[in-house]
């Protein structure tokens, strides 16, 4: 029963995120209930879905069938995503999406470089880390939903922001990129390291580097 929950809840978080901010819904429902209202409807459906699945995750053991067992010399990589995703979610307080609900400048400075939706695909990067270490059905269902949600949702933000704000947003879109370090890997813009905030790094990895020691005792599971 409990990993029946898990996968619905997860399913529908997914669906629902994704769904609602797929035009032309979101546009028809934002036009009836109005943008504050539909923003509110958005905000509490994701709350509870989200919010149920974590709850049934964290409250049960029963996870399901294991689909596969990591290979030990795959576990760097689980590290690096991790540590990549912790970087993006805390540099991103600095450097916000342009595409965000919070008003942020439209200039590729910082973790924008990197991408232009940092806390998004510091999200994918952490739940794309945990979905390939933890080879359980309802671990995949869990983590692979906020995979879904991390990565694909900045191109809804995207076409959104291209029909608000039109051709500032496309010359933005043309300097950076959705996908971590394609624009810096494709010559659209270069790393800057002194646009980084020095502080929220080592922040990150100060975070990084105490949630791996104390990361059995949290949550029962080595990370090794």
């Amino acid at each position: 029963m409990s990993l029946a929950l898990l996968i619905l809840f997860s399913g529908l978080f997914a669906v629902t995120h994704i769904g609602m901010s797929h035009d032309p819904y979101r546009a028809r429902m934002s036009e009836k209930l109005g943008e504050k209202p539909f923003m509110g409807v958005y905000s509490l459906v994701s709350l509870l879905t989200l919010g149920g699945a974590i709850w049934v995750f964290s409250q049960t053991d029963d996870l399901g069938p294991v689909l596969w067992t990591l290979p030990t010399w795959l576990y760097p990589v689980v590290h690096l995503l991790v540590l990549v995703g912790v970087l993006l979610l805390v540099l991103s307080f600095a450097d916000p999406s342009p595409a965000g609900m919070v008003p942020a400048a439209e200039e590729p400075r910082g973790v924008l470089r990197v991408t232009r939706h940092p806390m998004n695909m510091g999200i994918a990067c952490y739940a794309l880390a945990h979905a390939m270490a933890n080879g359980v059905l309802g671990s995949l269902f869990f983590f692979g939903s906020l995979f879904v949600v991390g990565c694909f949702g900045p191109f809804h933000q995207d076409r959104r922001k291209v029909r608000e704000k039109g051709e500032s947003y496309v010359a933005l879109q043309a300097k950076t990129s959705a996908i971590p370090f394609a624009a810096i890997i494709s010559g659209k813009t270069k790393l800057e390291l002194g646009e980084i905030r020095l502080p929220l790094a080592v922040t990150a990895v100060v975070l990084y580097v105490a949630v791996i020691l104390l990361h059995e005792r949290l949550f029962g599971i080595s990370p090794v």
